[in-house]
């Protein structure tokens, strides 16, 4: 993926969370971990802006795909990264745990919806670019269908995830390793 491209072409307009009407500023952000020029309180705001207490946002998967990239960029925090990870994973496992999500029964036509949306989602040449049909149907899924394609996506690439437990800086392979027993081990609510 051409990840400035992506950032680019991304509609960070029309991924509007509580704490603001777009995500756009998170563009920034992201830009300034892939340059290397990035402070703590930049991953920290990107974090806030993908997952609050356990709340996903129609923005969190996209956040995700975005971090995964960005552990492959030699000037990321891929300590901070595989944490923040980490904690999308966590708030994922606790919503899919949940009476809603329990007691949900997805239609036929939702399963339809969500393997259209899983086509750029899981694309790794995605480069930023969604039609207006494509955001009318990412915005019309049902809202379990974020904690789903978040589970999953992480499990897609848990091999590139296992790979930074090996890595020679210990703040690195310790995150990694908490993030992969996490994955492993996932916490039960019920």
């Amino acid at each position: 993926m051409d990840f400035l491209k992506c950032m680019d072409n991304f509609p960070w307009n029309r991924f509007g969370t509580v704490y603001e009407t777009s995500s756009k500023d998170l563009k920034e952000k992201f830009i300034k971990i892939f340059n290397g020029n990035a402070e703590p309180s930049d991953y920290e705001f990107i974090i806030h802006r993908l997952e609050h207490q356990a709340t996903l946002y129609r923005i969190t998967p996209w956040g995700l795909k975005f971090y995964i990239q960005l552990l492959n960029e030699e000037k990321s925090d891929k300590s901070i990264l595989l944490q923040n990870i980490k904690e999308l994973f966590e708030a994922a496992n606790y919503n899919s745990q949940g009476n809603i999500a329990m007691e949900y029964k997805p239609t036929k036509g939702n399963l339809a919806k969500y393997e259209l949306i899983k086509k750029k989602l899981f694309d790794d040449e995605f480069d930023g670019t969604m039609d207006a049909e494509y955001l009318k149907t990412f915005k019309s899924i049902e809202r379990n269908f974020m904690q789903i394609c978040i589970m999953e996506y992480i499990q897609q690439n848990k091999p590139i995830l296992e790979k930074f437990m090996e890595s020679n800086n210990k703040d690195i392979s310790e995150s990694a390793k908490l993030l992969i027993n996490s994955i492993n081990n996932p916490r039960q609510y019920i």
